[in-house]
């Protein structure tokens, strides 16, 4: 009995999306939503969300240049989202991946509504729920493996910061700081100018003499009987 042709197995599942070309930035395979393949007019194609980190702080109709010849780019009305596919690529996906959703700009963040993927996740006479998928092009959530050597020291660290909130703690009490200073000028540098110099004596006919006191010698007997 002829069952018709077998289902395929997982290698054949797999093989479309292996074949699916990678961006050359994030090493990502391509696809229609924030990894869709944009066309720069250098010729270069780089994924949707490499290309607005790249661009996060580029506005409209300014220019950034293509990371890989340095050709300038004018940025679209609207964004990156707005630069024209590779249809090249988008024709290599399989069939489920060739429409293209759409993608917008919001700030520092790309978004993306999300549908239901099954009918029967919508009930009779509601509509379909909506999901909005934001991606932040200000935070990279993926781990990175730092070495030994990348690391800083957390003692050198921590006096840094000590050193950092001792300034900030000094500046944001600046003017208490200036009077204890006054203050303290007041009880002991004045003290020490104001106290009279111990070695300062007068002499009998009222001038004052600089010197260790000394007092006077006796006469000899000889000349205090004469």
């Amino acid at each position: 009995m002829d069952w018709g042709p077998s289902p395929p197995n997982q290698t054949e599942l797999q093989t479309p999306q292996q074949s699916i070309p990678e961006c050359p930035i994030c090493y990502g395979p391509y696809d229609n939503i924030f990894q869709r393949p944009l066309l720069l007019p250098c010729a270069h194609t780089f994924c949707l969300e490499c290309l607005s980190r790249v661009c996060v702080f580029v506005k409209q109709a300014q220019t950034f240049p293509c990371p890989l010849c340095r050709a300038q780019v004018p940025v679209p009305d609207g964004g990156i989202p707005k630069l024209p596919p590779n249809m090249d690529i988008v024709t290599q996906f399989p069939p489920w991946l060739q429409t293209l959703q759409e993608v917008w700009l919001d700030g520092h963040r790309l978004c993306w509504i999300k549908q239901p993927s099954l009918p029967c996740q919508v009930r009779a006479g509601e509509e379909a729920p909506e999901t909005l998928v934001t991606v932040e092009l200000l935070y990279n959530p993926a781990p990175r493996d730092i070495s030994g050597r990348d690391l800083i020291d957390i003692h050198h660290a921590s006096q840094l910061s000590m050193c950092r909130g001792l300034c900030q703690l000094l500046w944001e009490h600046r003017l208490a700081v200036f009077w204890i200073a006054i203050l303290l000028l007041v009880l002991i540098v004045l003290p020490i100018i104001l106290i009279p110099d111990s070695h300062m004596t007068r002499t009998p006919e009222g001038q004052r003499q600089e010197g260790p006191f000394r007092q006077p010698m006796p006469q000899a007997a000889g000349h205090s009987a004469s």
